[in-house]
């Protein structure tokens, strides 16, 4: 069920499992995953350029405006002439985080990215709510704080904007709330994994801990991680898992379209471009989680092994697989349909927070380079 025209009769043809993307989906499972694809397909056909708002909205008092911080914070690649760092927004949860809430020695505080291809999502309650009580529910936290930064379809968004304000909202945590990076940890689902990738390779080249120190770990559910390539069409058209899964090879071309925008891809901003074919020393460690049935399965699986296979990155890279699910599942599981899956996600993420924890806390304790797990 690949086109729009085809997707009338998916309400009868899944009847019989033998039809479905997948035979061990249910039939809501593959009906709904025919319908996000038609919806995507739609959106991309419209050229549809969601707005952003800086005004609470439905989130109340859980949503905070965020300043640019220090302007020594950005330097080398998120310095552009076109592009500025702005006051960006951003959703608490459960509820807000105050001054004077403290975490626990076992609790920590989420700065979450979400996904959309970086042309749609907000971060705020409407779509990122089961993704954060899921996360709040299974695993070490204490709050997430979900960054709602720019969009690469709206003016002035192209590239480095969202890094911009990934830093931007990375600093509110540390300077503003004072939350010691080892209680911090970035997530990302799909162009947020991206985004959580490209600001811990830009904590690396900014070199200063004192400054922008490293989280105590980072979870990259479905990362994007090759823009440039994802604007040909045909090449996504040619990977066996784009009949399972919901997104439309067009989607993620428009994306990337936008993200690029107007730049030159020079050797400085392949790799924050592209971070599959440039691995870079992690400045702590990472969590790779993808579906079986996803498109980008395999880029997932090669972006893990190219990661581990540098040295200094011994024992900071975890891979995970979902047989059987498609992409970013964690944040869409509400609407397709497979929570108890996304919970299994989440579950792992919180292991992985707690054997990271207790490697940073005990001398001469060590996990494998890269522990590659199926289920």
């Amino acid at each position: 069920m690949n086109s729009i025209l085809s997707a009338p009769f998916a309400p009868l043809l899944y009847l019989r499992p033998r039809f479905r993307q997948d035979q061990d989906w249910s039939y809501r499972q593959a009906l709904a995953n025919t319908f996000m694809k038609v919806f995507l397909r739609i959106f991309v056909a419209f050229r549809t350029k969601p707005p952003l708002s800086l005004k609470p909205g439905l989130d109340g008092d859980r949503f905070v405006v965020i300043e640019p911080g220090a302007p020594e914070l950005y330097t080398s690649i998120t310095v552009d002439d076109e592009i500025q760092p702005v006051a960006v927004g951003g959703t608490w949860f459960p509820s807000l985080y105050q001054y004077s809430t403290t975490t626990t020695q076992d609790k920590h505080v989420v700065l979450h990215f979400h996904g959309g291809s970086y042309i749609l999502g907000d971060g705020r309650t409407s779509s990122c709510k089961f993704l954060a009580n899921s996360l709040l529910g299974h695993t070490r936290v204490s709050h997430v704080f979900s960054l709602q930064y720019r969009l690469a379809c709206n003016p002035n968004g192209r590239f480095p904007a969202q890094l911009q304000d990934a830093i931007s909202a990375y600093s509110y945590l540390l300077h503003t709330l004072h939350i010691p990076a080892s209680r911090i940890v970035f997530s990302g689902d799909s162009a947020g994994g991206h985004l959580a990738l490209a600001l811990l390779r830009y904590i690396t080249d900014y070199d200063d801990e004192t400054i922008l120190p490293p989280p105590t770990c980072s979870w990259l559910f479905s990362p994007w991680c090759d823009i440039p390539n994802s604007r040909n069409k045909h090449l996504w058209d040619n990977i066996p898992n784009v009949k399972t899964d919901y997104i439309p090879p067009s989607f993620p071309a428009w994306g990337a379209k936008h993200f690029i925008g107007n730049l030159e891809i020079t050797s400085e901003f392949e790799p924050y471009l592209a971070p599959i074919w440039s691995p870079f020393v992690l400045p702590s460690p990472v969590l790779i989680v993808s579906g079986g049935r996803e498109v980008m399965c395999q880029e997932h699986d090669r972006l893990a092994r190219h990661l581990s296979k540098m040295q200094q990155n011994e024992g900071r890279v975890e891979y995970f697989v979902q047989d059987h699910l498609p992409h970013d599942i964690l944040m869409v599981a509400w609407i397709l349909n497979f929570r108890k899956e996304a919970d299994q996600c989440a579950v792992q993420a919180g292991m992985f927070l707690t054997r990271m924890q207790a490697q940073s806390e005990e001398d001469g304790t060590e996990v494998p380079s890269v522990a590659f797990e199926s289920r």
